[in-house]
């Protein structure tokens, strides 16, 4: 189950990794709290909770060098 954080714009309040409710409320009352005059921004982090272990961009680097491999043996060719 993915959790989600949220960062303050304006300082460096981050919420607790939190159901993605949960943190948006919180970085609401903390705008309310302490940047009452500006409208709520910051950033928005997801930890997608796979149990880690993977590599997010192993399927492109893979798929890139397949790619790669082709070309090269298609240009061996004659």
């Amino acid at each position: 189950m993915a959790t989600f954080r949220n960062a303050c714009g304006e300082c460096r309040y981050i919420t607790p990794w939190l159901k993605e409710s949960e943190a948006e409320r919180r970085i609401i009352e903390h705008y309310a709290r302490h940047h009452p005059d500006v409208v709520p921004g910051g950033a928005q982090q997801i930890n997608g909770g796979g149990g880690g272990g993977g590599c997010g961009g192993c399927g492109a680097i893979a798929l890139g060098l397949l790619v790669l491999l082709v070309i090269i043996s298609l240009a061996g060719q004659k």
